[in-house]
């Protein structure tokens, strides 16, 4: 090989070795806090990995001593994923619905055992992700449909009082709750146009 060949292959191969060094960075590093977490899922979804951002999020819940507090976000952002490809790839549409009717159970059941002292709008996240299964779901839109419901019939009464405040800011509760209102009306007509059985 002559001496210019080896400058050629060189001025080649540099670049090479850095892009798959950062290849293997960027597809190996560890999140280090739910930010991190979050914007690596954003990074995969938007790039139709929908598997491997679920992943990230279940490798970093399972992995770290944690406070379980902020897992029912987690599960909510995972079944979301799902949701997402179950728009997007038809053909694994079931079992994207599969998958995201686990990671609801899995919020309700965190949400069951957590103490709602402070305002929560968790069964709000749950009923409108259960709606969304029912939108889609060929074969279970009754069953999405009736626990979207009971979730938001639920969350209603755990909305107390005119207004919240956190971190110096106020929130109108009114808005919260007729929006909550809204969706319930909303599954009541699709659940009607679904011919479900009454429940």
């Amino acid at each position: 090989m002559t001496p210019s060949q080896k400058v050629v292959l060189l001025a080649v191969s540099v670049p090479f070795v850095a892009l798959t060094a950062w290849l293997v960075y960027h597809e190996t590093r560890i999140p280090q806090n739910q930010a991190e977490v979050l914007n690596r899922m954003i990074e995969l979804q938007k790039e139709g990995r929908y598997d491997k951002a679920a992943q990230v999020v279940q490798n970093w819940m399972n992995d770290r001593q944690r406070d379980i507090s902020h897992d029912g976000l987690m599960y909510d952002q995972i079944a979301m994923l799902y949701i997402m490809k179950a728009y997007k790839r038809p053909r694994s549409r079931e079992d994207s619905i599969h998958r995201a009717e686990e990671d609801l159970e899995k919020e309700l059941s965190l949400f069951e055992r957590q103490n709602h002292d402070d305002l929560s709008v968790d069964l709000f996240d749950i009923g409108r992700a259960y709606e969304a299964l029912g939108d889609i779901s060929d074969t279970n839109k009754c069953r999405f449909y009736r626990k979207a419901g009971q979730a938001l019939e639920r969350q209603l009464p755990l909305i107390k009082g005119d207004s919240y405040t956190s971190y110096g800011y106020t929130t109108q509760l009114e808005p919260l709750r007729a929006e909550i209102r809204k969706h319930i009306e909303a599954i009541n007509g699709k659940y009607l146009a679904a011919a479900c059985q009454p429940h």
